[in-house]
């Protein structure tokens, strides 16, 4: 295979890749794919599930084949919207194949939002979800510091554990004992507030809402495997979370008679 068509390929290949593994639809991903190949008059046969990115081509009657799996997925539309641009600019003709490595080793590795300040607004996300429902501004603050635990278990989870599942169960027991908690100090000030609406509010930064969309469009589009695979994923996702509230939930009806539901 000619290495302009081999480099072309890989470019590609390493868009699609970047733009899987942040949270992308896969139907994006092959336009994307067939786009910059096509530019160059390579005529691809691409087939993108939410692991996987699989692209043949032939050359001189010889079938080549690509495969990438893809192991570590995460949403960031700032860096699909990166991929976009640089698509259109591959395709208008504005990078070398050296240059479109390049760039698009600068988009994968481009510096993310610390630690802390994801946690900073994701429990100010948590909060303002509060009031959003109706919440009061007592519900507001312990929904705020709630969903500050929340994203804490969820950041320290994502690095200690490759399981989803695991990682948001975590964050539903985590979320349900601080809420609980949270009425128990309100109520010894003499103040009330609804634990529903602390929970609901303070859960939303865990509920996997980009992914059911993408599964939706996914189905709508008619990538019915991967729109199935992702909507699985997103249930399972919102499993954990109720299993994890629930199993607090439970426990407080069970040892304390639900003494700290309101």
């Amino acid at each position: 295979m000619q290495d302009t068509i081999r480099q072309v390929l890989e470019i590609a290949i390493y868009s699609g890749r970047i733009m899987l593994e942040n949270g992308a639809e896969t139907y994006r991903v092959e336009e994307t794919i067939n786009r910059i190949c096509a530019s160059q008059d390579i005529h691809v046969e691409s087939f993108v599930i939410p692991t996987g990115i699989f692209v043949s081509y032939n050359h001189e009657t010889r079938d080549y084949s690509y495969v990438r799996r893809i192991r570590h997925i995460h949403i960031d539309l700032e860096a699909i919207g990166m991929i976009n641009d640089f698509s259109r600019n591959f395709v208008a003709g504005k990078y070398t194949p050296d240059d479109a490595k390049e760039q698009l080793d600068k988009i994968r590795y481009a510096p993310r939002f610390s630690a802390p300040l994801v946690i900073f607004f994701g429990g100010l996300s948590g909060g303002f979800f509060t009031l959003l429902f109706g919440g009061s501004f007592f519900e507001f603050i312990a929904a705020f510091l709630v969903s500050l635990g929340v994203m804490v278990s969820s950041t320290v989870m994502t690095n200690r554990s490759k399981s989803s599942f695991m990682k948001n169960l975590v964050g539903g027991i985590v979320n349900a004992s601080l809420a609980l908690l949270s009425i128990g100090i309100l109520s010894r000030f003499g103040l009330t507030a609804n634990i529903d609406m602390i929970i609901i509010g303070s859960i939303m930064p865990l509920v996997p809402g980009v992914a059911i969309t993408n599964a939706i469009r996914d189905l709508i589009y008619g990538d019915y495997v991967s729109g199935m695979s992702k909507l699985s994923e997103a249930l399972l996702v919102a499993a954990a979370i109720a299993i994890g509230v629930g199993i607090i939930l439970q426990l407080n009806l069970l040892l304390l008679g639900g003494l700290y539901v309101y």
